[in-house]
């Protein structure tokens, strides 16, 4: 029988302790759109045209679990990033290369949210030339 092999991660959901300053902080550094979950008021659905996640609301959610999370977003300029990060006086960002993988290297920054989830913006080094 042959292994699953997916293509990409479709969707996500980051927990936090409250969905406004969460819709808040993405909502300044994103191009995002928030609309309640359907039936679940205590979930938004995000997404863009290109990415699609939820966040849930879990109000006393222990900081150790929130910290654990990450998510990750593929973007083409990560020099855009890191100025409009700056512009928004996002100060505490890391940033660097990642060069074990054989298919997916790429150049990053990363920052934590309002509930201290790691957020990391990528920029492929494999891009294919056509």
């Amino acid at each position: 029988m042959k292994l699953i092999s997916p293509s990409a991660i479709d969707h996500t959901c980051l927990i936090v302790t409250s969905l406004e300053r969460a819709r808040q902080h993405y909502e300044s550094l994103f191009d995002f759109s928030f609309q309640p979950r359907e039936g679940d008021p205590s979930t938004l659905a995000v997404e863009s045209s290109n990415v699609h996640f939820f966040i849930t609301q879990v109000p006393n959610a222990p900081p150790a679990f929130l910290q654990l999370q990450h998510i990750s977003f593929r973007v083409e300029d990560l020099e855009g990033v890191i100025k409009r990060l700056r512009a928004k006086g996002v100060d505490s960002f890391k940033s660097g290369e990642v060069n074990f993988f054989t298919h997916n290297n790429y150049r990053w920054c990363e920052w934590r949210d309002s509930d201290g989830i790691r957020v990391e913006c990528v920029e492929s080094k494999n891009r294919v030339k056509a």
